[in-house]
């Protein structure tokens, strides 16, 4: 009976799912079509593409126009030839939306003159409909997949519920790329199969992981711009990690042909997520979502220290409300978001040493070893928190007179196996020179000179800035420091209570000591988890008094991403509320109505607007692309920069307020032509063309 009521849930979930992508392209669908439509009709469309069919008798007609109207000022959004006496059709894409009634086709004549109207016009949105048939499919199969794999009982009950969870908001990301997201899913039906019956790994453990990554896949989706709900992620820095990636996989080599200061890892990350999705943020978006899900699991772990599995599961669902905070999260993809499962594997290893729960094996500090390196070589300042805690591992055991020789052979070879494959490439590539001067030199040209007074008023004051911003899991953060160390509940070790605060001190000295950027507090949050401990075995001991079940993580997990998205405030800025193009919009559009058969090689003049970086062909112009926060302190880049626009190197030039540099004209943009001015709430941005 059991099994039969189970059977029927996994079929109405299944049912669900498909009534749900159905329901999705329903909504979207877009139909119309106008009768006499002249040039003063105008209307509104949402992002997406559009196929446009034109039916025109006028025998002047020689081509099909759609304008849009944006900052006051009216845009080509497509254009087509039109075949007299008979029409046109083609195809249009709009990144973001207009929804401000401004929209309008017109005909014209050889002249330019715009004609009376048009016959018939019919626009029809384009719906993925072969990617969500072939989506559906393999949702079937991986369903039928878990059913024979996992039989009709609770266990594949379960994995059905979680899967179909995730899988929404996957679905876009396969519309974009089928054929990577088929062999994704795939891969991820085999490690399925491996884990029950290979590896051993029991299946509440499969269980408990695919619904922390159910988790991620959902929160992400609202709680970062990399995902589908937003055009793209509006964000400067992560348009630069995304350019480069993306650069990586066509040939160019960090630092020598595209210069940026951060480390190379993150650039791979970013490469990897553009081989996984080309042309958009979605790949990062899975990145993140596995980072994620690999956090939340490691919290589950250390929970798993001091608690039972009920309370420990529920714990982890609810510290997703704290590591996923939009106040430091930001837009989504910093160095300081993939880093944080970094961090909260160290932490566990080191709270699982020094509780006396683990003993210190040759493969975990092996492990220790590969994350500080990945570490490293994304900030390195980045691992001086990580060395306190693994320092103070070390310290305890040769203390206690243990031989730590094997532990640091296994802790640098760790180290040297992650960093190989990053040195390898340069290697490789003979830019071992661009490597050294592009992520150290330049880092230590960034870190401004001060004396000691100076920096110590700076770092009060990014300190203050960060609690401030984040007043709530700074207290949570400060209640598990001196819990942990007052309590010998959870560290008996005085050596271990020390580590916990040096690190953390480490910590906050070795980030807020020249800048207060908001992605900087995702590292600290991390010892906010220590916090939910203390908080926990209060409320054990002084409230509940008896156990939690082990199902309350799964009760929790709705309210707790209702919660999230509350205090989350990324979906303002969704595809489904906003309301305009934007002026990153419209340079994609100029561009593409410009580029006509030419390279879309773009320079960013003394400005580092990289979401423009971001559109589909683009690529750099040269080496210096794009002015980092760093130029002020390297003059080769401004030089160099002035130099690519004597020489004509760019197609396309973008400058920031051109009226600020009043003999560049003379120097070298002459040769160039204005395709736009931009000017608004105090923004002035030019865009030029090479002539040619």
């Amino acid at each position: 009976m059991k099994e039969k009521k189970e059977r029927i849930i996994s079929i109405a979930v299944v049912l669900l799912f498909l009534f749900v992508i159905s329901g999705v392209n329903a909504a979207r669908y877009y139909d119309r079509t106008f009768y006499a439509c002249g040039p003063a009709d105008c209307f509104s469309l949402d992002r997406g593409s559009y196929e446009v069919a034109v039916d025109a008798k006028h025998p002047d007609a020689v081509s099909c126009v759609v304008y849009y109207l944006v900052n006051g000022q009216e845009r080509v959004l497509a254009r087509a030839g039109v075949k007299s006496g008979v029409g046109t059709s083609f195809r249009m894409h709009l990144p973001s939306n207009i929804r401000n009634d401004s929209v309008r086709v017109a005909l014209l004549d050889e002249a330019g003159t715009e004609l009376p109207q048009i016959d018939v016009m019919r626009l029809t949105r384009q719906l993925p409909v072969r990617q969500t048939v072939c989506y559906l499919l393999l949702y079937l199969v991986f369903i039928l997949f878990l059913h024979i794999s996992f039989g009709a009982g609770q266990v594949s009950c379960v994995l059905t519920g979680l899967i179909s969870a995730a899988a929404l908001p996957c679905y876009p990301v396969f519309c974009s790329a089928p054929g990577q997201m088929t062999v994704l899913i795939v891969t991820c039906m085999s490690l399925l199969a491996l884990a029950d019956r290979k590896l051993g790994i029991s299946r509440e453990s499969i269980i408990r992981y695919v619904f922390f990554l159910t988790l991620s896949l959902s929160a992400l989706y609202f709680g970062t711009q990399c995902s589908p709900f937003y055009a793209r992620n509006p964000w400067d820095d992560v348009s630069i990690y995304y350019s480069i990636g993306r650069g990586i996989t066509q040939g160019y080599v960090p630092y020598r042909d595209m210069f940026d200061h951060k480390g190379p890892v993150v650039f791979f990350l970013f490469a990897l997520g553009y081989l996984l999705v080309p042309d958009s943020f979605y790949g990062v978006y899975l990145l993140e979502s596995l980072c994620f899900s690999g956090l939340l699991s490691v919290t589950y772990k250390i929970c798993r220290l001091y608690f039972e599995q009920g309370m420990a599961g529920a714990l982890s669902v609810i510290a997703m409300i704290f590591l996923m905070d939009g106040s430091f999260l930001g837009y989504g993809g910093s160095c300081e978001e993939f880093a944080m499962v970094i961090y909260g594997a160290v932490l566990y290893g080191y709270l699982a040493y020094f509780s006396g729960r683990a003993k210190c094996s040759l493969w975990r500090m092996g492990a220790a070893g590969v994350l500080l390196s990945l570490s490293f070589w994304m900030k390195f300042n980045m691992t001086v928190c990580l060395l306190v805690l693994v320092g103070m591992l070390l310290l305890h055991k040769l203390i206690s007179r243990q031989n730590i020789v094997k532990d640091v052979l296994a802790l640098g070879g760790g180290g040297i196996a992650a960093s190989l494959p990053v040195i390898g490439y340069f290697f490789c590539a003979d830019s071992l020179g661009y490597l050294k001067n592009g992520y150290f030199v330049a880092n230590l040209a960034y870190a401004d000179v001060k004396t000691m007074g100076e920096t110590l008023t700076v770092f009060g004051q990014n300190v203050l800035t960060a609690l401030t911003d984040n007043p709530g899991i700074s207290l949570l953060v400060a209640v598990g420091v001196a819990g942990f160390c007052i309590s010998s509940r959870y560290l008996d070790s005085v050596m271990g209570k020390a580590g916990l605060v040096l690190a953390l001190l480490m910590l906050v000295g070795s980030t807020y000591v020249s800048y207060a950027f908001l992605y900087y507090y995702c590292l600290v949050a991390v010892f906010a988890i220590p916090g939910m401990l203390i908080i926990a075995g209060v409320l054990i001991d002084k409230v509940l008094k008896r156990q939690v079940g082990e199902k309350t993580a799964f009760c929790l997990a709705l309210p707790c991403l209702c919660i999230l998205l509350i205090f989350n405030q990324n979906h303002r800025e969704g595809a489904v509320f906003s309301e305009n193009f934007t002026l990153c919009d419209v340079c994609e559009k100029e561009i593409e109505n410009a580029a006509q058969g030419r390279d879309k090689t773009l320079l960013l003049y003394h400005n580092h607007r990289a979401q423009m970086m971001t559109f589909a062909g683009m690529r750099p112009a040269a080496r210096y692309y794009f002015a980092p926060n760093i130029s002020k302190h390297i003059p080769e880049i401004n030089e160099e920069q002035d130099r690519y626009i004597h020489e004509g190197i760019a197609e396309f030039v973008l400058v920031d307020h051109v009226e600020l540099y009043p003999s560049l004209m003379e120097w070298g943009l002459y040769q160039y032509e204005q395709l736009l001015h931009w000017e608004l709430d105090g923004e002035s941005v030019q865009l030029y063309r090479l002539r040619r």
